[in-house]
């Protein structure tokens, strides 16, 4: 029989695959699609490769704030899931919501603004200033879309609903992929907007999947409903509750990602910045696939602690805790050794430049030789969300 003293429980194996299985699926599409990005436009040049890459990065820095809101939701949504409270999961979506939408336009106005300033502070080279500037204006007048996107899916994961994300993720993926290519290069008669139309496709794929997701819930068909009882307007109890989870957790990602920010500034001061900007564009996007699947674990962690205190189980919530640090630790290690193995091939699909290569092939053994010891730190940080504690 099972020991309940003990911290490691094999039965939740199988739970912990089966939300972290489709969590690492629906991110890694997120990466793909980055990836693919990064593909398309490596015809227009190594400025062009650096231009989207460096974006990118901004951009997930700007983004961690709109964590502060969608992690306290998660939490709350997986605690009334755990204690089969309906009206506390409908009401905490909804809230999260409108929450997300007034903070992710102010930060698209800001984000307008500072584009070009971001980049010539981190001393990109002109042209890949000019080209990352057009880029970031599309994005970030797009920002509430991909942001609502991402708090309705945290919504959904901590209903334990992890497979409607993959799909609505599928089907966003394909439009991005379609739209970029068509907008990157100007087929038929749409414009060649070159970096900028890689942007747009962006804006376009997630304007699509929310409309889809919001349709979906409101179908009435999935784990997640909005209870017509329930209102958007925030109340404060639970927005406090919200913000006093989330806030910790997006300063937590905001010095993750902003050290990254950092180091993207010391490589552009390489004695041959745009070959290690270029490297460095293409093994960012390894690492976020290596990196999204330790989070996948995180999200698993989430989920199950939080719904193991909403079932009142604070034994069961520890052990799901520290099984999901094992399984993920582990996982990430066995994940990382066959890319390890075809790093210098990975970055010879993007470039033939042989000195971008060699760059990138050293990053790339770097960051998988450190992502077990990450994602024990992102799965028990992931626990501890679900219990509230950030």
């Amino acid at each position: 029989m099972h020991n309940p003293s003990s911290r490691i429980d094999k039965r939740l194996t199988r739970p912990i695959f089966a939300l972290a299985t489709p969590v690492a699926l629906s991110s890694q599409l997120d990466t793909l699609v980055g990836v693919a990005d990064i593909y398309l436009v490596g015809d227009l040049g190594p400025d062009a490769i650096a231009a989207v890459g460096i974006s990118q990065i901004l951009t997930m820095v700007i983004g961690v704030v709109m964590i502060s809101v969608s992690t306290g939701a998660f939490a709350l949504v997986a605690q009334g899931t755990g204690a089969n409270d309906e009206r506390t999961v409908s009401a905490t979506t909804k809230q999260a919501l409108v929450l997300v939408a007034a903070i992710s336009f102010l930060l698209s106005l800001v984000g307008i603004a500072f584009s070009r300033t971001a980049l010539e502070i981190l001393s990109m080279p002109p042209g890949v200033v000019e080209l990352g500037t057009g880029y970031l204006h599309v994005f970030f007048a797009g920002l509430p879309f991909m942001a609502l996107n991402f708090t309705l899916n945290n919504c959904l994961y901590g209903a334990g609903d992890a497979r409607t994300p993959l799909y609505l993720n599928l089907f966003m993926s394909v439009l991005k992929i379609a739209f970029s290519y068509l907008l990157i290069f100007g087929t038929g008669p749409l414009p060649n907007l070159g970096v900028t139309g890689a942007a747009l496709a962006t804006v376009f794929s997630r304007a699509a999947g929310f409309t889809l997701s919001i349709a979906l819930v409101k179908s009435n068909r999935l784990k997640l409903r909005f209870l017509p009882e329930t209102s958007y307007i925030p109340e404060h109890d639970r927005t406090e509750r919200m913000l006093r989870i989330g806030i910790p957790s997006a300063m937590q990602g905001l010095f993750r990602n902003g050290s990254g920010v950092v180091f993207v500034k010391l490589v552009a001061l390489t004695i041959q910045p745009t070959v290690a900007v270029a490297a460095y564009s293409i093994g960012n996007q390894v690492e976020r696939i290596v990196r999204r699947t330790s989070l996948s674990f995180g999200t698993a962690a989430t989920t199950l602690v939080g719904q193991q205190l909403g079932a009142c189980d604070s034994d069961g919530a520890e052990r799901s805790g520290w099984t999901s640090i094992l399984i993920g630790s582990v996982s990430m290690a066995l994940f990382g050794a066959p890319l390890a193995f075809f790093a210098e091939d990975i970055m010879g699909l993007f470039t033939r430049d042989l000195d971008i290569i060699r760059a990138g092939t050293i990053y790339i053994w770097a960051i998988l030789l450190a992502e077990p010891l990450q994602c024990i730190a992102i799965t028990a940080g992931g626990g501890l969300r679900g219990a509230g504690d950030t």
